[in-house]
């Protein structure tokens, strides 16, 4: 890296800044730098940071002054993406921000073993949490959403994301939030856990009532779920993976997809690669999600799976 990487965690988690650091620490800097780390954190964080952090841990009273004694004047790469227009204006007084968000992606999205463990955890513990349900027809969506959030704190564990329960009609709308209606037919459950910061993401549908028609055409989701991850071999970007889930939904006469076919998962619920025509992101060395869906007027279905893609061979988390 030609110029110092300045990171900075405020009141929300940073992927890139954990991802760098090994930390979470709120309200702290972390410097990277000729191939050393500095860590700057208030009095409240410092002896954890002191205790934890692998490099150079430093008790700040003003980040900003401690900060312009290093990098005054210079260049500096940092995350626009999530640098706060406050943290941006008084750093801008004394050196000179390059936008790396993008080449920060980029690095995130190839996975390690270690990484690809802990995503294969997440993604076995929202499995559990989805079969933990007990749904009967006299609970509505948000008692169902109530139940799932329920268990997932009894097992210790947080989301990745707010958790999507619908049911009936509301199955039709994607995003749909829980509301009091009653469930009835089948049940689409789409939720995650984060097991050590890396997060789940895993899309089921729990048939209470048997419906050939319906339950046909969850089969053929799960059918071009299945077909795409072993045609995955046989793909190098998002696009390939785009393009030929397309061809998949029209081979099982399948409306055209209103969202993109899956998403990169991480340290956050989306990630690199994108999987869409846009983008030709590289799908070698990432884990990211398959969710075909079809959303007709009257209801809808998904089913998503988390891989990971060595080059070689697709394996489900």
């Amino acid at each position: 890296m030609d110029y110092p990487l300045l990171l900075y965690r405020g009141e929300n988690f940073n992927a890139n800044f954990t991802y760098f650091s090994g930390m979470d620490t709120d309200h702290s800097f972390l410097l990277v730098w000729k191939g050393r780390k500095t860590l700057l954190v208030p009095p409240l964080n410092g002896a954890l940071a002191k205790k934890k952090f692998r490099g150079n841990a430093v008790v700040y009273k003003n980040p900003f002054e401690s900060l312009s004694k290093i990098l005054k004047g210079k260049k500096v790469y940092a995350d626009l993406s999530s640098l706060s227009a406050k943290a941006y204006v008084r750093l801008k007084k004394f050196c000179k921000l390059q936008d790396y968000s993008e080449e920060l992606f980029e690095i995130r999205s190839r996975k390690s073993e270690p990484e690809v463990g802990k995503l294969r955890k997440a993604a076995k513990l929202t499995k559990e949490l989805i079969n933990s349900l007990l749904i009967s027809k006299e609970m509505t969506e948000k008692d169902l959403r109530t139940q799932l959030l329920s268990n997932m704190t009894e097992m210790g564990l947080s989301p990745s994301f707010e958790p999507i329960v619908s049911s009936g009609s509301n199955t039709a709308f994607p995003h749909s939030s829980s509301t009091k209606s009653k469930v009835h037919d089948f049940v689409l459950v789409d939720c995650g856990v984060r097991y050590e910061n890396y997060c789940g993401d895993i899309t089921r549908c729990i048939f209470l009532k048997r419906n050939q028609k319906v339950e046909k055409k969850y089969s053929d989701l799960q059918e071009i779920t299945n077909a795409i991850i072993d045609a995955l071999p046989d793909m190098e970007t998002g696009k390939d993976v785009a393009l030929f889930a397309e061809k998949q939904m029209k081979l099982h006469k399948l409306p055209k997809l209103i969202h993109s076919i899956g998403h990169g998962v991480g340290l956050n619920i989306h990630e690199f690669p994108r999987l869409s025509h846009k983008y030709e992101d590289k799908i070698k060395g990432r884990a990211f999600t398959i969710e075909p869906g079809v959303y007709l007027k009257s209801f809808g279905l998904r089913f998503e799976e988390m891989v990971f893609f060595d080059g070689k061979k697709a394996r489900i988390l």
